[in-house]
């Protein structure tokens, strides 16, 4: 991976860390009470109500094809430059536009702007762009008809993907990204052909399962007609697209438990437990060489979404035990898991805050040879230099605190609504919260803990 989460410097923090963790904390207890006190009588089918207002000025745009095309031919773009720089460009990371391109430009940002706005993949998706035109010049049908597989396919996708970035080792060269970008590209037109455009893509295609979840806490709605044209357009309050009726079953929880524990691995790669941990299964990786590093990694990974998964699980018995009523298990597991998805944007944003705001500058003065042969295609470019006027590391801390607390407090809300419609009485849904609140609380501190190992020590 390219060095993008270095600052350069640390951060004295004026008191010591254990006190902005409890703060953090008393925030996020704090905002249940207020839920409780100010939302807390909403139950059955009215707790998952929301506000929104028709926009009948954007219906035209969002019926046009016109979005989508340009949409298209982006992502498409995009695609095309990660796989030649990374092939025919530079070797080292920094000075290869496919590095930047998606660690930094899909990985970080698309996700970040998705959770602000609305699913962007929907109008970026390359493969289904390139599907769609070929398709018009000569129609398919697909030859077989996919399994009933949930989106089991997508969640091992998506893993695949993780490896790739944290524990494989070689994010950082352009040419394995570039290969693994073509050998994705393969897999999914040729599902798509085979099993259809929606079926492989609703279930198989990793990213468009992610943004399809990312895209409910945006505050767009598009409502649909029973072909599928889009009937009208609103804008909503953030989150509460999440307490929508969505498709059940643990291969949805695991996705959305992947979508946590991919980041909080990223983050603890850099503290010291990690190292402890590294240091004390030594005898066990190092005489395997470079398979040693991809094996220690990948376990720590799967070991970390394991015990996420583990302690999610022990707090929904918990949260359907506390709440008196007999309830579909699976489904509710279901509804709540998505109660959990503004913790991982938030954590996504505040985590890749130097992606967004330093590092993803550093691509601007590729454009002038992006290949690394010598080029001068736009000389105006060569000199910029990045701008750290906003990546100070107390600048960053302060963000990364008012991100994660406010993650966290959306993530109360929307859990304490649904078990208002899950389980139907106030007092019911207010003592099945006390878990998932030990549960919000806990994550809150933790979460920060991470996020302070590279930037922050104490003073004294």
């Amino acid at each position: 991976m390219i060095l993008l989460h270095g600052f350069g410097q640390r951060y004295d923090l004026p008191i010591g860390l254990a006190l902005y963790l409890f703060a953090a904390g008393g925030v996020v207890f704090i905002s249940f009470v207020l839920v409780v006190l100010f939302a807390g009588e909403q139950v059955g089918a009215k707790a998952i109500e929301y506000p929104r207002r028709a926009l009948p000025w954007l219906l035209p745009f969002a019926r046009s094809p016109w979005p989508r095309l340009v949409g298209g031919a982006i992502g498409v773009i995009g695609l095309l430059t990660v796989v030649i720089a990374g092939f025919f460009g530079s070797r080292t990371a920094v000075y290869n536009p496919a590095e930047y391109l998606v660690w930094i430009y899909f990985w970080a940002m698309t996700v970040i702007l998705s959770g602000l706005v609305g699913n962007l993949w929907y109008l970026l998706n390359p493969w289904a762009a390139i599907y769609d035109a070929v398709v018009r010049l000569r129609p398919a049908r697909p030859a077989w008809t996919l399994p009933d597989v949930g989106v089991w396919p997508a969640t091992f996708a998506y893993l695949a993907f993780a490896c790739l970035e944290l524990t494989s080792g070689m994010a950082n060269r352009p040419q394995i990204v570039a290969l693994a970008a073509v050998t994705y590209t393969v897999i999914t037109l040729g599902g798509m052909f085979v099993f259809g455009r929606d079926a492989w893509l609703d279930r198989c295609e990793a990213f468009t399962v992610l943004f399809g979840i990312v895209g409910r806490f945006g505050p767009i709605e598009a409502e649909r007609e029973e072909g599928g044209a889009i009937k009208a357009v609103y804008v909503r309050p953030w989150g509460v697209g999440l307490l929508k009726q969505a498709a059940t079953g643990w291969d949805r929880v695991v996705f959305v438990i992947l979508m946590l524990s991919t980041l909080a691995f990223d983050g603890i790669l850099s503290t010291p437990a990690w190292q402890d941990f590294t240091i004390a299964l030594e005898p066990v990786w190092l005489p395997l060489g470079a398979f040693g590093f991809f094996f220690i990694r990948t376990l720590g990974l799967l070991l970390l979404t394991t015990s996420f998964l583990l302690v999610f699980v022990a707090c929904m018995e918990a949260v359907v035990f506390l709440g008196q009523r007999k309830v579909d298990m699976k489904a509710t597991v279901s509804a709540f898991a998505l109660t959990l998805v503004p913790i991982a944007l938030v954590y996504n944003a505040a985590h890749n805050y130097s992606y967004v705001v330093v590092s993803s500058q550093a691509l601007i003065p590729l454009l002038n040879d992006p290949l690394g042969k010598g080029w001068h295609l736009w000389p105006a470019v060569a000199a910029f230099k990045p701008s750290f006027a906003l990546a100070q590391a107390s600048t960053v801390w302060y963000a990364q605190i008012v991100l994660i607390v406010l993650g966290h407090v959306i993530a109360v809300y929307l859990s304490h609504l649904r078990a208002g419609e899950r389980f139907r009485t106030a007092p019911r849904a207010l003592l099945s919260q006390y878990p998932m609140l030990l549960l919000m609380v806990t994550y809150t501190m933790t979460s920060l803990w991470i996020l302070a190992q590279p930037i922050t020590r104490e003073t004294g």
